[in-house]
This record gives C-alpha cells, structure tokens and sequence, in this order.
C-alpha cells in the first residue's frame, strides 16, 4: 500500500518577496495573519531559504519560502522561467514516530522517489524531501516532529 497522499497539511509555494506574497495572499485569499521565520537568524549562513512564513487556513497549512538563490537547494529557480507571482512547490505530510519516518521515507525511495533534501532544526524538527516532479510536477516533504507536539512546533501559526 502507498502512502504518498496521506496526511497531507501543507502546501507550499516559492516566492521572490515573503512580505510582498503575505500581502498579495492577504488581498486575494484571505490569509493575512503569518507567523514569519528568518531562517538566516534562525540557521546562520547556508541556510537555502531566507524567510519562511507559515499561516493556517481551515485546515490547511500554507507555506511561503523566500529562497536564497545564492544557495544551492531544491529551491533555487525552481520554475523562475515561468514568470509566477507563486511557485507551487511542494505538499508537507506529518507523521508522528521515527518509525514511520524512516518507514514512509524507505516506502517512497523504494518506489522511485528518491530523497533529494534533508533538513533538522535540532531536536525539534525532521523533513526529507522526496523527488516526486516526473510524476506529479512538484516535491514531497515528509516532516515528523520527534517531541510528538505538533501543536508545540505550530503554536505560533495563526488562523484565518
């Protein structure tokens, strides 16, 4: 059995300007309350992704990433030639135990994903991301939280 579409919680789009994209995401969606992270405060230089910001609407997580094209990563010009305001990027899916981490990571390179980024924000958070564009036209994150709280790691992601 596959576990390629479940628990689904996240999308993601690439932007040029996070502020500039949380105020165009605000006026045509409705999404005006973020919580923003400077990853290069945050990670130090190196870090692929100059800003990050997270807002929840409904269910959904909604994922802005502000690139440092000045880094190599999955990031860097993905789809620029296409002149869009967003870059849609990639679906995050939560799981809850190492186990099933390592498990579902296993699962998707065994069937042709293989891992193409990896990332730790000390013990507070794990992703793999998985090479699904021949497939499906964009990545695959697979993030687990090892505290087990979710609701810790999102406290300060605001509703819509």
């Amino acid at each position: 059995m596959t576990v390629l579409f479940q628990r689904h919680f996240q999308t993601c789009y690439l932007v040029d300007d996070v502020k500039q994209a949380m105020a165009r995401f605000g006026e045509n969606y409705g999404i005006t309350k973020w919580h923003v992270m400077d990853m290069l405060e945050m990670m130090g230089e190196g870090a692929p992704a100059r800003f990050i910001a997270l807002a929840w609407a409904g269910d959904m997580m909604i994922e802005l990433i502000e690139p440092d094209e000045a880094v190599p990563s999955i990031y860097q010009e993905w789809q620029r030639d296409r002149g869009l305001e967003s870059r849609f990027h990639h679906l995050g899916f939560l799981v809850y135990s190492e186990e099933e981490f390592s498990g579902i990571k296993q699962q998707l390179v065994e069937q042709g994903f293989p891992i193409v980024a990896e990332a730790e924000l000390g013990n507070v958070l794990k992703a793999a991301y998985m090479d699904t564009t021949k497939a499906l036209g964009h990545f695959y994150e697979l993030i687990y939280l090892p505290d087990g709280e979710s609701s810790q790691f999102f406290a300060d992601v605001p509703f819509n």
